[in-house]
């Protein structure tokens, strides 16, 4: 799985610079790099982050496609695009700047069961697929996660847009937006080598690396939850 990760991030660096995209390496797969020299063979996707201003998500979507990328469609208000390569997801995030601050914004569900199951169908509902939603290990939820995966499905064949459409509209109501953010003066990049790829990266990363993960950022953790530990969140 870590050679594919490799290929995967190497792969789709090259294909953003030849078509002179402006984008750097972020979140997670920016801490791998910097703490360890590799991308974290725990971490389920590839970050990487563009300008909102600069770049435009059809630009993104139309340079993925073109090679042979799956786009997953992104449920709720996010300033983010998703695509899948060798079942490998890869994150693209458009960052905005204002009052000083470069932010992103992400969508995170309620704290509720049964508005998280209600999410979740809508969500399949609404995509029309689930090969891309992961499946719980345990066997109980793993069982119950499959009948609502099929459910959902079997509806979003037989529903009329209209009424998809109705349901997206409702579920993201209950949606709650946060995301990270940073200083501008954090947000200067530089060029980095990352094995035999050229990069681009803060140039303060260890600085950025602290305001999201906290102090101990050096120390590794595999069961870290970014909307309830981050250091830099902001309300959005």
């Amino acid at each position: 799985m870590d050679d594919i990760d490799e290929k995967i991030f190497h792969e789709v660096s090259r294909m953003l610079q030849k078509q002179h995209v402006n984008f750097w390496v972020c979140h997670g797969t920016l801490l791998g790099i910097i703490r360890e020299g590799r991308l974290l063979p725990w971490d389920h996707d590839i970050d990487f982050a563009v300008w909102d201003s600069e770049t435009t998500r059809d630009e993104i979507i139309n340079i993925f496609t073109d090679n042979g990328y799956k786009e997953e469609r992104v449920f709720g208000d996010m300033d983010c695009l998703h695509f899948y390569g060798e079942n490998k997801k890869i994150d693209i995030s458009f960052y905005k700047t204002e009052n000083g601050l470069s932010s992103v914004k992400w969508a995170i569900p309620p704290d509720s069961l049964i508005v998280k199951t209600y999410l979740y169908c809508v969500q399949v509902i609404w995509s029309g697929s689930d090969k891309n939603i992961e499946l719980f290990e345990n066997f109980l939820k793993r069982g119950v996660q499959i009948i609502l995966n099929k459910s959902s499905l079997l509806l979003s064949f037989i529903l009329p847009i209209k009424v998809k459409k109705l349901l997206y509209l409702n579920a993201i109501n209950f949606l709650n937006y946060t995301g990270y953010s940073y200083p501008v003066d954090l947000m200067r990049l530089h060029t980095v080598q990352y094995k035999n790829t050229k990069i681009q990266v803060p140039i303060d990363s260890s600085q950025c690396l602290e305001l999201t993960y906290g102090k101990d950022w050096k120390i590794p953790r595999e069961n870290y939850i970014w909307h309830e530990e981050a250091k830099n969140l902001i309300n959005l």
